[in-house]
């Protein structure tokens, strides 16, 4: 069956690139697929394939945070103990329970949430989650090299050894050059902070775009959103070392956007984060960016519990135009998008990601000024 599913899935993208050769192409995203990602991803690969004929789809891009880690996630509680209370979560476990589930963890992340996708391309990014439990950046590499060294991050990292911007094999921030777009993924993974390398490597790269005239676009991905936005009491500006260095970067990105004086031949940017678990756009439309507004969305609603009190998950679909113009459009997923769920505990684990997923997480909380400065 699963064969037979990836074979008609493959036609179907091959049939979808042939017919976007000269016309807009599309790539989708989301983040935070714990809780209850076994449940939604699928429903999401299955809408992005159903509509690849007219919405051609070349990638996914997830930005992190794959499954809990300090807690299992209901939807691996639900497999094994089908009337578990995912939202009390006051049954006893077995003494073992959490050992097993750290040890297949994210080995469940691949089998329930990235095969569904078949033969799309899916790039990863690492998310705060995934350095919850003892683990290192150095076991995220290992266990997704698959994805960290495949093409085209490892033929970008040898094209930009050739011109003096280095970067190590498989590693966890990366760009790669797609139809005319330059897609970026910065890690700021833990501290809420980039490093000072990460941001000398970007204003390596975002100067090796503004000189490439093939380059209309640049597509910026992260877990946490920059500082300064409408989600700010859940994202960088947490932390003095993650709003200074976050705010490097959001100029480097808006220098990028406007460097060059005639309109036609500047660099659209777009920006995108996750880890906050709802769906919002214009974040960086605030009065600290006063005329300096990025287009930003965050979208954190692949399956983890929901910061609203309406559960919406699903995913972004970008529209990108020959000329380098972006449209966006969030797809949603309901409890009633194929697939269903199946196998003990299906039902009540829909019910529960469905109906009580979700917090009361405040997010846009003003937070006290840092010493890099609040305005520009």
């Amino acid at each position: 069956m699963r064969t037979r599913m990836v074979v008609t899935l493959l036609a179907t993208f091959v049939a979808a690139a042939a017919c976007a050769q000269d016309g807009s192409w599309y790539f989708a995203v989301s983040g935070d697929s714990r809780d209850c990602g076994d449940l939604i991803m699928p429903k999401i690969a299955q809408d992005i394939a159903s509509n690849q004929a007219t919405k051609p789809v070349s990638f996914f891009w997830h930005l992190g945070d794959y499954r809990r880690l300090f807690d299992i996630d209901c939807d691996m509680l639900k497999r094994k103990y089908p009337d578990y209370d995912c939202k009390e979560r006051t049954q006893p476990l077995g003494a073992t329970d959490m050992h097993e589930y750290l040890s297949s963890a994210w080995s469940d992340f691949i089998t329930h949430q990235i095969e569904p996708f078949g033969p799309m391309q899916v790039f990863l990014g690492i998310g705060n989650h995934e350095l919850v439990a003892q683990r290192t950046r150095e076991d995220f590499v290992k266990t997704f090299q698959k994805w960290l060294t495949q093409e085209p991050l490892h033929g970008q990292r040898r094209r930009d050894a050739a011109r003096g911007i280095s970067s190590a094999e498989g590693d966890t921030s990366y760009h790669f050059v797609h139809r005319g777009v330059d897609f970026i993924f910065l890690d700021n993974a833990d501290d809420r902070a980039f490093t000072p390398d990460q941001i000398v490597w970007l204003s390596e790269v975002l100067a090796a775009d503004a000189a490439d005239p093939s380059i209309r676009a640049i597509v910026v991905g992260m877990h946490e959103p920059l500082p300064y936005s409408t989600n700010r009491a859940h994202a960088m500006d947490a932390s003095c070392q993650g709003r200074c260095s976050g705010e490097q970067v959001y100029d480097l990105l808006f220098r990028a956007q406007n460097l060059a004086a005639a309109e036609d031949k500047r660099k659209r940017v777009m920006v995108l984060a996750s880890h906050v678990h709802i769906f919002d756009e214009n974040i960086y439309d605030t009065p600290e960016h006063r005329g300096q507004v990025l287009p930003g969305w965050t979208v954190g609603t692949a399956g983890a519990v929901q910061y609203q009190d309406t559960i919406r998950y699903g995913y972004l679909l970008v529209e990108v135009r020959p000329d380098g113009s972006i449209g966006t459009e969030f797809r949603d997923v309901t409890r009633d998008s194929p697939p269903l769920a199946k196998g003990p505990g299906a039902e009540a684990l829909t019910d529960y990601c469905f109906t009580f997923n979700k917090s009361r997480t405040r997010v846009g909380t003003e937070l006290p000024p840092c010493p890099c400065g609040a305005v520009r």
